[in-house]
């Protein structure tokens, strides 16, 4: 297929996206076919036409993104179209997410950073609606005010970013043809953009402290929360994979995505077991995933965060549309009296056993695939989340498939994007390794003591999460703060946990 057409097509999908929008009518059985039959089309052929020469490196994992926003379009819509039965907003719901997805598939595609800025704008544009789906809900007006603040301020750092780039004589086209040398003496304002760059990118992904608005969207319909959640998040990471050239020039820059993301990720996952409920969990699991993307890309491994990206969007739409399946599980199993009756200790050993057999896979993969290499600091976290699973014989044989899988589809990745970014200075690896170990030991032991003296004492902030987030929801609230009750015991919030 000709390059042009190749590169035409995405943007088609996006035109027929908005047809929705812009095709008057009362009936809704039309809107619902034209959009599933574009979707489903439109993946398919994504994919079918998948490995065809690449203008640039990033071009083959866009493509491969486009068909998954695609496919999941499709499945969310395919959702969305008996779960929001008789609701009189599906008119309003159907053309702000054609709107939305529209402008998703042009941020994927775009090879100019101000068009990929623009769409991202719409993007937020188009979230406004699709969050105060139900408008008289005042929850729903705070988590839709809230994103409304934290994407201009993103949106004010990313103009802020391209501006100081141009200064320095970079150039806003993403294709190899169109790069530029910077210009001598401007490095600073290079540093700077990447910066700037960097802090717009966290801000968009929900980082801490900028969490509580992706926290408080389980407002707005199932539909919508998985959309958001497997899809529209993500696009911080494939942003920033796209404009690699800028973060290479700026070093500082790849530091500050290491230390906001890990820490944010390593924040959320201790928060996450304070939550009682299935979509808080998994908000609380968005940030931290999207904490670990963020981690990944300021070390240099884009593939990894490429496989990162595609695997957190296929588990957060699964997990977000059985959300009502999972909770009745879970408390099936509490009701059962399903408890983890293992040490903090033991969790360590499995998960450091798991390491040692990880690091040992991947020795054997590199004689065959060198691309499927990983930095030490990904085989610590990896073997540490494995570990949980070595308990049995069935558990070794699911970490040993699980490590090997990974390892492959890690290599499969970066054949698809052969790019890698600087490697950063060892105290800063060894800084978050140090900071994995001990949260994954504190997980452990407040599972194992929940009624301990350290779980009371953490309990109550990380149920707050750490408080970070006070300070930027009260800039701009001119509402009087709602009390919070505080008659619950710590006795009584263990036996609402456990019933």
């Amino acid at each position: 297929m000709p390059l042009a057409l190749l590169n035409a097509l995405p943007f088609a999908i996006a035109l027929l996206w908005l047809l929705p929008a812009l095709w008057p009518g009362r009936a809704l059985s039309p809107h619902w076919q034209l959009g599933e039959s574009v979707a489903l089309a439109g993946g398919l052929l994504l994919l079918a036409l998948l490995y065809q020469p690449t203008p640039a490196p990033w071009f083959a994992a866009a493509w491969l993104m486009q068909a998954l926003i695609q496919l999941l379009g499709w499945m969310v819509l395919r959702y969305a179209r008996r779960y929001l039965q008789g609701e009189p907003g599906q008119p309003r719901f159907l053309r702000a997410i054609g709107c939305l997805l529209a402008a998703v598939t042009v941020v994927v595609q775009a090879s100019h950073l101000l068009l990929m800025v623009l769409a991202w704008i719409a993007c937020s544009l188009a979230l406004q609606t699709l969050l105060t789906f139900y408008p008289q809900r005042p929850a729903a007006q705070l988590a839709a005010q809230r994103e409304w603040r934290a994407s201009r301020l993103a949106e004010l750092l990313l103009l802020g970013a391209l501006l100081l780039w141009l200064v320095a004589g970079g150039s806003l086209s993403l294709l190899p043809g169109a790069s530029s040398m910077l210009a001598e003496g401007r490095q600073g304002y290079a540093v700077a953009a990447g910066l700037l760059l960097a802090a717009a990118v966290a801000i968009k992904t929900a980082q801490l402290p900028f969490h509580g608005w992706l926290t408080q969207v389980m407002e707005a319909p199932t539909p919508i929360s998985a959309l958001l959640h497997a899809g529209v998040v993500n696009l911080g990471g494939m942003v920033l994979i796209k404009a690699a050239p800028l973060l290479q020039a700026a070093p500082p820059a790849n530091t500050l995505l290491m230390l906001w993301g890990g820490g944010s990720a390593l924040l959320s996952c201790v928060v996450m077991l304070t939550r009682i409920s299935i979509k808080l969990r998994l908000a609380w699991s968005t940030c931290a995933q999207m904490g670990f993307m963020l981690l990944e890309i300021g070390m240099g491994w884009y593939s990894l965060a490429l496989l990162h990206l595609l695997a957190h969007s296929f588990y957060k739409a699964h997990a977000f549309l059985l959300a009502g399946e999972t909770a009745r599980d879970s408390a099936a199993r509490r009701l059962a009296g399903e408890q983890d009756a293992d040490s903090p200790w033991a969790h360590l050993a499995r998960g450091l056993l798991a390491v040692l057999w990880l690091a040992a896979a991947q020795w054997l993969w590199q004689r065959w695939l060198p691309a499927a290499a990983l930095p030490p600091l990904f085989c610590l976290a990896m073997g540490l989340g494995m570990g949980l699973l070595l308990r049995s014989g069935a558990g070794l044989l699911l970490v040993l498939l699980l490590s090997q899988s990974y390892l492959l589809l890690h290599a499969l990745a970066a054949t698809i994007l052969p790019l890698h970014g600087p490697t950063p200075a060892l105290y800063v690896q060894g800084v978050l390794a140090a900071m994995f170990l001990a949260t994954f030991w504190l997980q452990g032991h407040l599972l194992r003591h929940p009624d301990g003296a350290l779980a009371r004492r953490i309990y109550p902030h990380a149920f707050a999460g750490f408080h970070l987030d006070e300070w930027w929801c009260m800039l701009g609230r001119r509402q009087p703060r709602p009390p919070i009750s505080l008659a619950l015991s710590w006795p009584q919030l263990q036996e609402n946990r456990r019933g």
